[in-house]
């Protein structure tokens, strides 16, 4: 077999991964936890002709509003795509603080998280739910145009999740998303593709001369930072509309790639044959194109002069963002990077202080600080719901090294500082999507004052004036965005900028001037506005991008983030109005690259005039939906070892799902009936399966002893066990989710009751049931019950506690992880038998940067009966090993078993090396180990000791030009105590 055909058929491996893998057999149904919200929320529903809207109680009015909003796009948004989606559900989800939306198959539906987002960069001047209407409901059109050809046939063949996975394994995600993009910005009148901040990273590398090659700008790299998909997909979808000049061009690509998934490089060839280039050729014109019109927009600019401040010790992509001046005139801000998680640092004398890694940022695009304190948002989450989460406020203080949380369970996006200290000023968006300023007590949270905001506009970017006395924050409704000041004293509010779409952001008041962010010019700069005269200055003429701006304590310098081809830096300059341009002479960009998007969809007012029809509205009960079948046919496990046919449901609202069918094992070539529930809208989740069948194994050849008088006679035969099985097991489980601040954690508590029932047990040798070779003691088949019915109780702990990693390390720094298994027989039966375990995982710093010294240790018990003259323990059961063993080593079972190991792994090199379009490999990566196992059976007078030593060298890989990442190499354990070694090739840590 060549090395073409072994990557064709790892291509269709991959891709029967992407269709099955969360298709799961009762296994893999069993430890899956839904996101869910609490049993206590009501829902209501109101159906239009082409789409289901579930809400909860309280939020009335703005189902109401999307349900119009969503059937005026119906049809327009479709149009490119020349399709008219089938009727959807559409959840909208009001307990969240997360700021998101999407669409998925498997069930079918779409849901939308209505906390708007404070980074004027992501939303722009549109209303939150209006963009994720925009945005999602084009993958919706896209999913409805994905059944075609060969999809067609599998989806209804097989269902939602086989379309679902051939759909995403057709097209590349940059496909999908930029194709999003696309839709949001020509149908919004601020969609991603209209901010130059989108773009900003994708531009500083192209202007660097860093195009890099097709397969690097899609699947990313460890060695630079690289814009996402959907920055990718924007750019390569916008281009080609352009130079063909044709809205349905990537309609007719799709489709093409959509009709025979299973082909190789089908989206690369669609396009070639739409266009006469493949996708590596439409990349490099379009990098081309782009690279041009940047270097022209550059042309004649009066680049400013600074002074950087921020001291850079490595080539890593680092950002330094949000400069905030300190009382003892440092700077704090917020470093990260390829190589560094969110952490705040202080900027001294050129020199960098280390100071506080911080949690799961709620990212506002904005941080202030005060005195000697700095305040930010981060998530905070429920421990069961994982839809119900918080956005809570936290401060640092520098010179006391504390930090503290300043709200909790709240929904709060920004934070800003009085200049006391004493207050911070921030938005709530309530579970009504009513926003409002509020003021609270800087240490305890409790809320001073709310400003009034009857017409719901959208507040975001509060900051204080100097004088404590008033605020300045963002103002944007459906007519677009101002800048306004707001009295703490009186509460009025006075619009200080025209109403318009220019995205304006990060406003800090400074005596009579607002300084802000906008893109007027078609690059982000800085800008001021007179409060006396009205007229506005452009402050900066940056290459790439500047930003966020602070003011030094005596008025003197204005600080701000400065985009360089290794990140933000944060720079100086000397406050100087004198210096300023004013805003009538500011150059302003020849053409954009997204009005040939509007033209050619032709509704560039789409949202602007939203219909008010009053939809009938009902009461929604969990149970009428809790039926939902979304896929059928023949399913393989991950392993594809096992097929089943069969039937899965899953509610919309994630409570139940329900699988049932025939299993057929290729292994042990038998199969059998089985089915599943497991209910999720309780607090402890409720799980119940039953199988009955077929089973059979294979333990290899068997060699024995016969004695005939005084005669032994030496057989060896294949020895085989077959059965029929009945099994039936139900239990309850507990995953509490426990991740706070810079931690990721969580604690789950099952207990599992269970019945298996065997009869008709026979070997291949003599035709009866259990094999006691009278030579061989020590060999005992007791993992396989026989005649008779084993009732069993599984009991497991498990808890992990890990320090949250930048995209470069390979382990956490810090953690713990622990599980604790107990197996016994405490309800009767024929058999008994029990087992303890426990491994403990432990992570730790290396030597150096993004090394890692993790190490185990694990203990198990287990019970094995004495050889009695009647046979081995007959009615004995051993329970499967539950711990991790000596790599390399084959350990037969003891009573007791003692397992430890050492591991050192370390980044090697970042190649990104492609090899054609098969393999493209990001990152090699190192392991030392030392194992080290004890098993002893007292009982037997047997013990033996397990030592192995060696390396692993892994591979971060992308197969066939898909997202996903593979991490496989090979291992080489050399075993002590047989003074040999074994080469094994490992995919994750599973050998082969």
């Amino acid at each position: 077999m060549d090395f073409i055909e072994i990557m064709i058929r790892l291509h269709v491996w991959v891709v029967g991964i992407l269709v099955f893998s969360s298709v799961g057999m009762l296994k893999a149904q069993e430890s899956r936890t839904q996101q869910t919200n609490p049993p206590s929320l009501k829902w209501y529903q109101i159906n239009t002709p082409n789409f289901r809207l579930l809400y909860p109680k309280g939020f009335e009015v703005q189902a109401q509003r999307m349900a119009n909003t969503m059937e005026q796009i119906w049809e327009p948004e479709a149009a490119s795509m020349g399709v008219k989606p089938k009727k959807i559900s559409l959840i909208l989800q009001n307990q969240s603080s997360v700021s998101n939306g999407f669409v998925t198959l498997a069930p079918r539906r779409s849901e939308f998280f209505a906390m708007p987002t404070q980074d004027y960069n992501f939303v722009g001047t549109n209303d939150w739910l209006n963009l994720l209407a925009s945005h999602e409901y084009r993958h919706v059109v896209q999913y409805q145009r994905s059944i075609t050809g060969f999809n067609k046939f599998f989806y209804y063949l097989l269902g939602q999740q086989a379309l679902s996975g051939l759909a995403s394994a057709a097209a590349p995600f940059w496909f999908w998303e930029g194709d999003a993009v696309a839709t949001e910005t020509a149908f919004t009148h601020s969609g991603r593709g209209r901010i130059p901040n989108f773009s900003l990273l994708l531009r500083t590398n192209f202007l660097e001369g860093r195009t890099f090659n097709y397969h690097k700008q899609y699947l990313r790299s460890y060695k630079h930072n690289i814009p996402d998909h959907y920055v990718l997909g924007y750019h390569m979808v916008s281009y080609l509309r352009k130079k063909t000049g044709d809205a349905q061009i990537w309609e007719r690509i799709a489709r093409r790639a959509w009709g025979v998934p299973f082909i190789p490089f089908t989206f690369s060839n669609a396009i070639k044959k739409e266009t006469g280039l493949y996708v590596r050729k439409l990349y490099t014109e379009m990098a081309t194109e782009l690279t041009a019109r940047w270097k022209k927009e550059l042309e004649d600019l009066p680049i400013t002069s600074f002074e950087r401040v921020s001291p850079r010790k490595t080539k890593a992509y680092t950002d330094y963002k949000f400069p905030q001046v300190l009382e003892d005139g440092s700077i704090v801000a917020q470093k990260s990077g390829i190589g560094d998680t969110e952490q705040l640092v202080v900027i001294r004398n050129g020199a960098e202080e280390n100071r506080y890694v911080q949690g799961q940022l709620n990212e506002s695009g904005m941080m202030s600080a005060a005195q000697s304190s700095v305040v930010w948002n981060e998530f905070r989450y429920d421990l069961r719901w994982l839809v119900r989460t918080y956005s809570v406020i936290k401060s640092y203080d520098f010179n006391r090294k504390t930090a503290t949380i300043i709200s909790r369970n709240t929904r709060y996006a920004s934070a800003a500082l009085s200049p006391e200290g004493d207050r911070v000023a921030t938005v709530e968006t309530g579970t009504d999507y009513q926003t409002k300023l509020v003021i609270l007590h800087g240490v305890d949270g409790h809320v001073l004052r709310e400003f009034s905001n009857p017409e719901n506009n959208f507040i975001s970017m509060p900051r204080w004036y100097p004088d404590g006395k008033s605020l300045v924050a963002l103002k944007t409704n459906k007519t677009g965005k101002t800048v306004s000041r707001f009295d703490v004293e009186t509460g009025a509010l006075v619009d200080l900028l025209p109403v318009s779409d220019e995205n304006i952001g990060y406003p800090v008041p400074f005596g009579k001037y607002i300084l802000y962010n906008s893109p007027y010019s078609g690059i982000d700069n800085i800008y001021a506005l007179d409060t006396g005269t009205g007229r506005r200055f452009q402050v900066t003429c940056s290459k790439y991008g500047a930003y966020n701006p602070a003011i030094s304590l005596d008025g003197k310098i204005i600080y701000y983030n400065d985009q360089t081809r290794d990140g933000m830096d944060v720079v100086r300059i000397p406050f100087d109005p004198t210096a300023w341009r004013p805003l009538e002479e500011v150059h302003l960009p020849e053409s954009t690259f997204y009005q040939h998007l509007v033209d050619q969809e032709g509704h560039p007012g789409l949202l602007d005039q939203i219909p008010s029809k009053s939809f009938a509205a009902s009461r929604y009960h969990r149970a009428s939906g809790m039926i939902n079948p979304h896929s059928w046919g023949t399913y393989f496990t991950n392993s594809f070892t096992q097929a089943q046919v069969g039937i899965y449901s899953q509610d919309i609202l994630s409570t139940t799902s329900i699988n049932a069918g025939y299993l057929f094992d290729i292994n042990e070539r038998v199969g059998f009936w089985q089915g599943g529930i497991s209910y999720q809208g309780f607090y402890p989740i409720v799980d119940f399966n039953i199988s009955k069948g077929n089973r059979s194994v294979n333990e290899g050849d068997l060699t024995y002893e016969v004695k005939n008088g005084n005669t032994t006679v030496t057989n060896t035969r294949n020895l085989t066990f077959k059965w029929q099985e009945t099994k039936v097991e139900t239990g309850i489980r507990v995953p509490l989710l426990t991740t706070t601040s810079k931690y990721h954690g969580n604690i789950t508590l099952r207990n599992y009751l269970g019945i298996t029932t065997i009869t008709d047990f026979h070997n291949s040798i003599d035709g009866g049931g259990r094999i006691v070779p009278t030579a061989l003691p020590q060999f005992i088949f007791r993992d396989i019950a026989d005649n008779g019915a084993l009732r069993y109780n599984h009991f497991t702990f498990s808890a992990y506690r890990l320090l949250k990693m930048s995209r470069r390390d390979l382990y956490s720094k810090w953690g713990q992880a622990l599980t604790v298994q107990a197996f016994n027989t405490p309800y009767g039966g024929d058999f008994n038998g029990s087992l303890f375990s426990v491994t403990g995982r432990f992570f730790f710093p290396g030597i150096f940067k993004h090394h890692s010294l993790n190490a185990y240790w694990a203990y198990q018990n287990s019970r094995i009966d004495l050889v009695h003259s009647s046979g081995i323990g007959l009615n004995n059961y051993l329970f499967s090993n539950q711990i991790p063993l000596p790599r390399g080593h084959a350990v037969p079972r003891f009573q007791e078993f003692y397992s430890m190991s050492g591991n050192y792994a370390f980044p090697l090199v970042y190649p990104d090396i492609a090899l054609g379009p098969v393999v493209n490999i990001q990152r090699v990566s190192c392991n030392l180990f030392a194992d080290y196992g004890f098993g002893q059976s007292n009982d037997f007078d047997r013990s033996q000791a397990y030592t192995s030593l060696g390396g692993e060298m892994k591979f971060d890989v992308n197969i066939m030009r898909l997202l996903q990442q593979f991490n496989m190499g090979f291992r080489y354990s050399y075993l002590v105590q047989q003074q040999s070694g074994v080469v094994q090739f490992v995919i994750g840590n599973i050998p082969f």
